[in-house]
């Protein structure tokens, strides 16, 4: 094909893309033209050609160029590197390696071929190999900015930050200006949890960058980690100056209204999320919590039937709900969701200590005793836990077990006459008057502005309601 008719097909729609019928037919017809055998191929143009759909990923047209440059000229390495660039946009990973070899065979210190050999074994997870090709490209050509930046990101991927670093750090000495390096350095800094560097390479990115909307975004939660609400509040609002429909930004925006106490405000952000993702069970929970902070219980519980359904093996929302049914004194509805909750996270006692509050709420008080058993299993440090123990055994009359749970409180902190109170409660009620005065004494020696006289033999049952229910 003389090369006046191919650009005589260019102009008429060889790079208008896929979806154009026209398109299709002349491509096909082109392809066919170049394949007869009599037809003279242009190698320098038909490779522009190539280089053209791939730039516009159409891998498909890239590739079957390719194949004909091949199967005209063998012996030349970028023919065999841009099918492997095309097999690679394609998925076709372990294909587009061996054409990247095959490339390599006759061009073994084409530092480009490397770094996109690289590129694919990163799609691969083949870490271990992409950190190889890189490698190779650096012992080509040391100062590499692309085989630099590469290596930085298969690092960063294996949670190799420090050395992930350092990579992005040579890259941006030797161009001030690589905006994608800042924001590398901001995301590797943010996982070491050094905030401060964090916010300042996020900061340099947008200098250079500022409608990557994505950066405004990670700035955003990298200020709202530092306590910065009002700032993150800043960064989230030009992420969604950017682009409106970017629901994270709003869940995110919403949680540090949340941490400000702006409660109006945080439900209108979780709201504009729900009305882009519906779907999201994390949004549905903290919209959950706010109305359970301003005591809209109904409202509350609404949205974590929601979280529920979209992500129904989140102990939290179980347990949130359960909690709002409590205030709501729906309590069998209560001790349903805290069993929900236990049974996906069984290490936590504020959730134990919900059940036992909901069964004692119930009467069953078996039940609840097991459950601050549980409780204290997991903090036994806490004397309101004890406390709240005590209560329980009380209404099963259990003394013994009452006056060990006192001994306990006391371990923690012999400081408190309510423990001795309590201990002389149980005495009385088990018929030892004399021990039961021994610890209303000893409750005396702790405070003693709580003493009074009073006959302890005829007056004890007075004595101790008035001790313990102040």
């Amino acid at each position: 094909m003389p090369i006046d008719d191919i650009e005589q097909f260019n102009s008429e729609g060889l790079t208008s893309g896929d979806g154009d019928t026209k398109d299709k037919y002349s491509f096909e017809k082109f392809i066919n033209q170049l394949g007869n055998s009599g037809t003279e191929i242009n190698y320098d143009y038909v490779e522009d050609l190539i280089n053209l759909f791939l730039d516009e990923g159409s891998y498909e047209k890239a590739l079957k160029l390719s194949n004909i440059l091949i199967d005209n000229f063998p012996y030349t390495s970028e023919a065999y590197h841009q099918k492997a660039i095309a097999l690679d946009g394609l998925s076709n990973y372990q294909e587009a390696v061996d054409y990247f070899e095959k490339a390599l065979l006759f061009d073994p210190t084409n530092v480009e071929i490397y770094i996109n050999k690289g590129i694919t074994f990163d799609a691969m997870n083949l870490y271990r190999d992409s950190y190889n090709s890189f490698r190779k490209a650096l012992e080509i050509e040391p100062d590499s900015i692309d085989a630099l930046f590469n290596l930085g990101l298969t690092l960063e991927k294996q949670d190799k930050y420090q050395e992930a670093i350092d990579c992005f750090l040579q890259v941006t000495e030797l161009d001030e200006f690589h905006s994608d390096s800042y924001y590398e350095l901001g995301y590797c800094y943010d996982f070491l949890e050094e905030g401060r560097i964090s916010e300042m390479y996020y900061r340099m990115h947008l200098d250079l960058n500022p409608n990557n909307f994505n950066a405004w975004y990670n700035l955003g939660i990298v200020l709202n980690r530092q306590g910065k609400y009002l700032k993150s509040i800043e960064a989230y609002d030009i992420c969604l100056a950017i682009r409106n429909a970017f629901a994270p930004a709003w869940y995110n925006c919403g949680n540090s209204y949340a941490s400000l106490g702006r409660l109006i405000k945080a439900i209108e952000c979780y709201e504009k999320s729900l009305s882009i993702r519906n779907d999201d069970a994390n949004t549905y929970h903290n919209l959950g919590n706010v109305y359970s902070e301003l005591g809209d219980y109904k409202n509350a519980i609404r949205n974590f039937d929601n979280a529920i359904k979209y992500d129904p093996n989140n102990w939290d929302s179980f347990y949130s709900r359960g909690n709002c049914s409590l205030c709501l004194e729906n309590f069998e509805e209560a001790l349903s969701d805290f069993k929900s909750a236990v049974i996906l996270q069984q290490d936590l006692p504020e959730i134990w200590l919900s059940k036992a509050e909901a069964e004692k709420s119930l009467e069953k008080f078996s039940d609840a005793a097991e459950s601050m058993e549980r409780v204290l299993q997991l903090d036994s440090k806490d004397e309101n836990n004890w406390f709240d123990y005590t209560e329980i055994l009380f209404a099963l009359r259990d003394y013994k077990k009452v006056i060990a749970a006192f001994d306990n409180i006391i371990k923690i902190s012999s400081r408190l006459a309510e423990s001795y109170y309590g201990k002389a409660k149980a005495y009385f009620l088990m018929r030892d008057i004399e021990r039961g005065i021994e610890m209303i004494k000893k409750g005396f020696e702790v405070n003693p502005e709580d003493a009074f006289e009073f006959d302890f033999r005829k007056d004890w049952k007075e004595v101790i309601n008035f001790l313990c229910i102040r």
